[in-house]
């Protein structure tokens, strides 16, 4: 039987993440959430988009699971590309307060 008692102790010495880290976590989730949203927009399997990007299943699964961390623009571009959409990286003045498919990261 695993022991629980000893896993809640390691998560009460773990520091809460700081404002910034737990922001991250949230671009990362919605990152992840649009990719899962263009995908199955465009009718696609997680299989079907690794294929058009040269890539495997469990990568595209990481990626709207949001675990693709810190994702590198390649691979957004890559992305991109397989569902027939382009990427677009600004660095504007001022956002516009709705960005319709974007995921706003700063």
């Amino acid at each position: 039987m695993a022991n629980y008692s000893r896993w809640e102790d390691i998560k009460r010495r773990r520091p809460e993440p700081t404002h910034e880290v737990r922001a991250g976590i949230e671009q990362d989730l919605a990152l992840g959430q649009l990719i899962y949203d263009l995908r199955t927009a465009a009718g696609l399997s997680q299989r079907e988009l690794a294929q058009r990007m040269g890539t495997t299943q469990s990568v595209i699964s990481r990626l709207e699971e949001g675990g693709g961390a810190r994702n590198r623009i390649d691979t957004l571009a890559r992305v991109a590309t397989a569902l027939d959409r382009h990427l677009v990286v600004s660095f504007p003045e001022k956002v516009p307060a709705i960005l319709k498919d974007a995921v706003q990261v700063a």
